[in-house]
């Protein structure tokens, strides 16, 4: 049965980002690009997470023996935004450009001193890194079914790191920070699609985008241990991970559509080393890195009710990327179920909302960590954590 026009490209009306494995933030879909015509479109989340667990920290009376206490919830909520144009500037070309903030994290806890410690120690953790990407692509439609396309994406990428006091397992702190540091990267992909019966299918490769931006490093002690008071500046690499997304959808009837979407991302090669550190050890010693790659699914259901009012569902899982329990990595995958609709305020101009809902589930407890988050801090157990995503989509048409 052929589906009405307003179920057309109606697979991503929810908003599309993601509390995912690792750094991701957002899906990186280029559905927006696909839409017909000249398109431009608008979109907002806020993500509001609640993440604890249980780490070892001194004794307040006998500083030899760890005592297992709670972490207040060490995630902050953070708003994330995405704009898309697109151009049909010729019957059989079309230009886009999308902007998305696809890698980020912010996550911080403090702890109160230990008094009877030798040096009044505060477990403390702050990592934050941002990511802002802009895409421009170019697509080639040799007939109305087929489209093929390419193009650069322009990103830069900073980074916050503070490890304090026994979260290092020493009497020190450590500061880190790199400046904004640009860099370029390139995607390709395949678009097949039937209009009149809704069906869209697509598949997109994004290249890593390496960057090599200056690491400022320190560490400092109280009282002064000259042997602990560091610093160095060097040129890391930090290479955002390549990634593959599949995206379907289909009319099933006049009024109802199925959309589903596979996204796979190469976490597995993401480092980011310390030299400073490094410098002490036989070896590289990774702040952040991953021990497997991710992959995360989507199924929806949309309906349309009438002219103006769209609905849809959908559930979503996700892999996770093996890493053990740290505050860098309280949990290792999740199930997700969103809710949204889509008003259509007239022909060529549409809002849709949505909220999604995110169970985390608890990353594996070892408590003789090597490798990535054992300095942010090893948790000795993970509680019942979830998150919300609160989105906002304005669609125009012309």
């Amino acid at each position: 049965m052929k589906a009405t026009p307003f179920g057309i490209s109606m697979c991503m009306f929810m908003p599309s980002y993601l509390y995912a494995s690792a750094l991701e933030t957002s899906n990186q879909s280029i559905a927006s690009f696909l839409q017909p015509h000249h398109y431009a479109e608008f979109s907002t989340a806020i993500v509001d997470a609640n993440i604890s667990g249980k780490t070892l920290r001194p004794d307040t009376n006998n500083p030899s023996t760890f005592t297992e206490i709670s972490t207040p919830n060490f995630t902050h909520s953070f708003y994330l935004s995405n704009v898309a144009l697109k151009l049909q500037v010729a019957p059989q070309w079309s230009f886009g450009l999308i902007y998305d903030q696809p890698f980020g994290t912010d996550i911080g806890y403090t702890l109160e001193p230990v008094v009877t410690s030798p040096a009044d120690l505060v477990n403390a953790v702050h990592f934050k890194l941002d990511t802002h990407n802009l895409t421009a692509l170019v697509g080639y439609q040799p007939s109305p079914f087929w489209n093929f396309y390419t193009g650069l994406s322009y990103q830069t990428l900073e980074t916050q790191l503070k490890i304090s006091g026994q979260s290092m397992g020493i009497l020190a702190d450590y500061v880190a920070d790199t400046n904004q540091d640009p860099a370029m990267g390139w995607l390709t992909g395949i678009s097949y699609q039937i209009p009149e019966y809704a069906l869209k299918t697509s598949l997109t490769y994004r290249s890593k985008i390496r960057h090599k931006p200056q690491f400022h490093e320190q560490t400092s002690s109280i009282p002064e241990i000259p042997a602990l008071n560091l610093s160095s500046t060097q040129h890391i690499s930090i290479a955002t991970p390549q990634s593959l997304n599949l995206e379907f959808q289909s009319g099933i009837s006049p009024r109802n559509l199925v959309y589903t979407s596979l996204r796979w991302v190469n976490w597995k090669n993401f480092k980011m080393i310390s030299p400073l550190m490094s410098s002490t050890e036989s070896g590289p010693v990774n702040l952040v890195d991953y021990q497997k790659n991710q992959l995360s699914t989507t199924l929806g259901f949309a309906h349309i009710l009438n002219e103006q009012w769209t609905t849809a569902v959908d559930i979503g899982l996700d892999s996770g990327i093996g890493n053990p329990a740290s505050t860098l990595s309280p949990s290792d995958d999740y199930y997700s179920l969103g809710i949204g609709g889509v008003y259509h305020m007239h022909s060529n101009l549409f809002i849709a909302a949505g909220i999604k809902y995110f169970k985390l589930n608890k990353a594996k407890v070892e408590q003789n960590q090597q490798g990535s988050g054992n300095l942010f801090g090893v948790l000795s157990s993970v509680n019942h954590n979830k998150a919300i995503a609160y989105g906002l989509k304005l669609g125009y048409r012309f």
